[in-house]
């Protein structure tokens, strides 16, 4: 296993042995706000508008073409979104697809699908601000029944946080549906959560106002509004 993996997996577990018997969400609730996604009208039928707390906006339409298992092409899986919101100035603009990335996975340790979810923003956003998923392959019958892993890196100005698939709460079978994110810096700090259990996904947001709070947010949308093909089967 690779020392950086190493290095946060000792960390998270340190962090756990201060916190036994607690669930991530048990850990997160003190410092975050729990806030669930709205819908709301957008200017038209293809772009539905939504609001997460103070953060609002409007998502474009998403096509979606699986193929295989967890697998997707970049140019039939497309999505995106606009955002205004605290710190976000006259809002950020979202483009996600498939693609390969700029950004180095190297710390994850599962086997990864040739492409990844590529996010790239613009608008208020941070200049070269971006998001990489990594999607996992193989594990067919175990990924019936737990979620399927996924991992990436978000870059947003000064600000780097990692997320990854997590049980964040309570022992569930997901049925190979991709449901909690973890979302936390690169020293293994939980920062922010999102699940995407039941009609409406609920987002873990830093309390404290600022560059951090606002790239969670932007974060959280960009794995809110991934239609994950590993949920088409």
């Amino acid at each position: 296993m690779r020392p950086v993996c190493l290095a946060l997996i000792a960390a998270f577990a340190l962090t756990s042995s201060a916190h036994a018997g607690q669930s991530i969400l048990d850990r997160l609730r003190p410092t975050t706000d729990e806030i669930k996604l709205q819908g709301k009208k957008g200017h038209d039928l293809f772009h539905p508008g939504y609001a997460l707390g103070d953060y609002a906006g409007e998502t474009h339409a998403a096509t979606r073409h699986a193929e295989g298992l967890g697998l997707f092409t970049s140019d039939k899986f497309k999505t995106g979104f606009t955002v205004t919101g605290p710190g976000l100035g006259d809002g950020v603009t979202a483009d996600c697809a498939g693609g390969q990335g700029r950004i180095g996975l190297d710390w994850l340790a599962f086997k990864r699908d040739e492409l990844a979810y590529i996010c790239s923003y613009g608008g208020a956003a941070p200049k070269d601000a971006e998001l990489d998923l990594a999607l996992s392959t193989g594990g067919k019958l175990l990924n019936r029944l737990a979620q399927p892993q996924r991992g990436g890196e978000f870059h947003y100005g000064e600000v780097t946080l990692r997320v990854t698939t997590e049980l964040l709460g309570g022992l569930t079978l997901s049925n190979g549906q991709t449901s909690d994110y973890l979302i936390a810096r690169p020293d293994g700090t939980p920062v922010a959560a999102v699940r995407k259990t039941g009609l409406q996904p609920t987002v873990y947001l830093p309390k404290a106002p600022g560059p951090e709070r606002d790239a969670a947010a932007v974060l959280a949308l960009s794995l809110i509004f991934f239609n994950d093909p590993g949920n088409t089967r």
